[in-house]
Formats: structure tokens, C-alpha cells, sequence
């Protein structure tokens, strides 16, 4: 079977989704048919993100009517839905633990898509509220997916605990860490130190705890003049207007709107801290040494406290915090060589097991 005949479908709802999936959507290209859709889950972040990339996707949904989460997902279904009943297509590929990914993997389902791929599986923090809703879609995604794509050992063990196959897993590593790669040798990064700390808090969790949050870098950037904070602030009016009022006026903690990823990689690059409840910036910091404050109680990314490159604090006690990002601060930064997420060929393996996945069906 000619292998340019092979039909993929990428779905993507947000930033972090189109962020993991470019450097997958190119390899594919090369050997398959490929059509990107996105679910307009995010909107303005996507349209950004998509530009610096220079990618365009071939469907675009706007984000469905509602603020629910059941409105959301149930809108996702059908639109998604509508796009497989127009076409058949020999992979479906998700991306993560949003509401995206769930539709994705469960309209793929039902409409019997031979090949339903889940990259960054088998992701686990054991609760089941934190993250919320992203726990139970990632575990709820497991079932629906017949190829586990996982970043880790451990991740790989998660869905062998809960009873999913050997063979349908194969640990390929993160895919971030190509986008990461390609930008360094684009020579996009400099990851020369200078004292900055980003900061970035967006998670649902964290909306009760964001005057908490900017106590504790306020005083922070009290006790520790020399650094200069950058807080990268996500458009929610509810944490938006917080923060920018919060450090209105201050002349170490400059508030600017969400940097385009691109700008985000340069900013991170050349910090010392990194102080978030994002899980992607916990796979990224390690490529460029940078230690963590993860301004969560749990994390599905375990590898980074086992090698003591991150600690958790929580968002709800600033002497936590303090604590926390002190310590940090004391380790330093680290060697470049190693990211326990991968080496930059996640895209690569992947690519490899879809083609040989679909053939192997035929």
C-alpha cells in the first residue's frame, strides 16, 4: 500500500495542544495525508500560535456556545463528529488531557477510525481533581485509544496498571522537546542566564489563589532585589485584571499579556526560576536548566522531583512558596545535557509506529 494514500486527522483545542502536535503534523506530511482540525477550544491563543508556527489548520470550529464543561465537550462531539462522517481517514491522532482530546478520542470511536492515537499518554497525578477536568480525561482517553504514544518509563507503567496492552504503548518521549530543539537550531534561543524569573498560573484550581500567588512573588522580589520577574499573565479577565492591578506601578515584576510561545522559550531560556502551574513549561524547563516552582499540589510529571529539579508548593500558602522557591534558587541551574522527556525524536517514532500501525491493519 502506497503510504501517501494513508489518511491522519489531528485534532487540536488549545495552545499547548498545537504547540506538541507542529512538529508531528511536519513528519507526518512527509509520508501521509494529513488534515488538521481545531476545535477552537482556544481562541485567540490558537490564532497566535498558529502564526508563529506559520501553520495553518484545514478545519477550524469556533468554541461551542456555554460556559460548562458538558456544553463544551458535547459541542466538541458533534463538530468533530461532523468531520469524520465527511471523510475517512485511516488515524486519528489526540493530543494531551483537554476537553479536545476527550472529544477527539471518543467521536473517533464511535465512528470506528481504525487507528486512534493518543500522544503524551499515560500522564497520572492520582487525582482525580487536580487536575481538573484533566485527570479524568486523560484516564478517560486511555480507553478509547488504540496507540498509547508516552513520554516516560513511568507513564508507560501508569497504563500498564491499568490493564492497557504492551504492545499498543511505545514510550517515544515528548514531543515539546522537538519543538524546543528546532528552535534552538534555528538559533531562536540564547540560554545564557541572566536573574529573571517567569512566572505563569492559568489552572482552574489556582483562581481562588491568585492574590495569594502575587503576595508571594511580591514579597519574593522583596527579599531577592536582584532578580527581575516576568509574569506572563493569561487573558481571564478573572486572573488578568488580579494581577495587573496587583503589581501596578512595581519595577520588578513586569505584568505583560501571554507571550507568543516562541517568546515565552526566549524568556524561559534565560531564567534562573521558572514558578507555574503549567505542565508543559515542567517538560521545557529542563532543556534549557532551568529549576521550578510548580504552584500545584500534585503532578503528573513526577520526573522532574525525582531529579530534584522542581518542588511542589501549592498556590494556597505564600511561606510555601517562599519556601519553595528559595530552595530552588539555592540549587542553581543545571546541566542542559538531559530532559527526562526526551531527546527531540519523539515525532520521528511516532510517525514510524502510525505507518507501520496502519499497514500492519490492511
Amino acid at each position: 500500500m502506497n503510504p501517501n494514500r494513508d489518511k491522519a486527522l489531528l485534532i487540536t483545542g488549545t495552545r499547548p495542544e498545537i504547540i506538541k502536535m507542529v512538529p508531528l503534523y511536519h513528519a507526518l506530511k512527509q509520508v501521509m495525508s494529513v488534515t488538521w482540525c481545531h476545535t477552537g477550544q482556544h481562541d485567540a491563543l490558537a490564532g497566535q500560535t498558529f502564526s508563529s508556527f506559520h501553520v495553518t489548520p484545514d478545519i477550524v470550529f469556533t468554541r461551542p456556545a456555554g460556559t460548562r464543561l458538558p456544553d463544551l465537550l458535547a459541542g466538541l462531539i458533534l463538530n468533530i463528529g461532523q468531520v469524520l462522517a465527511g471523510e475517512k481517514y485511516d488515524a486519528l491522532l489526540v493530543q494531551g488531557d483537554t476537553c479536545s482530546t476527550l472529544a477527539g478520542a471518543i467521536a473517533g470511536f464511535y465512528e470506528q477510525v481504525p487507528l486512534i492515537g493518543h500522544i503524551e499518554a499515560g500522564l497520572r497525578s492520582g487525582d482525580l481533581y487536580h487536575p481538573f477536568p484533566e485527570e479524568m480525561n486523560r484516564i478517560s482517553v486511555s480507553r478509547y485509544a488504540n496507540r498509547h504514544y508516552v513520554p516516560t518509563a513511568q507513564a508507560r507503567r501508569h497504563l500498564l496498571d491499568e490493564g492497557i496492552t504492551d504492545e499498543s504503548i511505545i514510550v517515544t518521549g515528548n514531543t515539546v522537546i522537538d519543538t524546543q530543539h528546532y528552535l534552538m537550531e534555528q538559533q531562536l534561543i540564547d540560554t545564557a542566564k541572566e536573574n529573571k524569573v517567569l512566572v505563569t498560573c492559568h489552572r482552574r484550581e489556582n483562581w481562588p489563589y491568585i492574590q495569594t500567588i502575587c503576595q508571594a512573588i511580591g514579597q519574593l522580589s522583596a527579599r531577592c532585589p536582584e532578580l527581575e520577574f516576568v509574569f506572563s499573565v493569561h487573558p481571564n479577565p478573572d486572573i488578568r485584571d488580579q494581577v495587573y492591578e496587583f503589581f501596578a506601578g512595581s519595577e520588578v515584576v513586569r505584568v505583560v499579556d501571554a507571550l507568543d510561545y516562541i517568546e515565552l522559550q526566549k524568556v524561559l531560556a534565560k531564567s534562573v526560576l521558572v514558578m507555574t502551574d503549567s505542565g508543559g513549561i515542567q517538560e521545557e524547563a529542563p532543556t534549557y536548566g532551568v529549576r521550578i516552582v510548580v504552584l500545584r499540589e500534585t503532578t503528573e510529571r513526577p520526573e522532574v522531583l525525582d531529579q530534584d529539579r522542581a518542588v511542589l508548593t501549592g498556590a494556597s500558602d505564600i511561606e510555601r512558596i517562599l519556601d519553595g522557591a528559595a530552595q530552588q534558587l539555592m540549587r542553581g541551574s543545571y546541566s542542559l545535557k538531559d530532559n527526562p522527556f526526551g531527546h527531540g525524536d519523539a515525532s520521528e517514532r511516532i510517525t514510524e509506529d502510525i505507518l507501520r500501525a496502519c499497514h500492519e491493519s490492511v
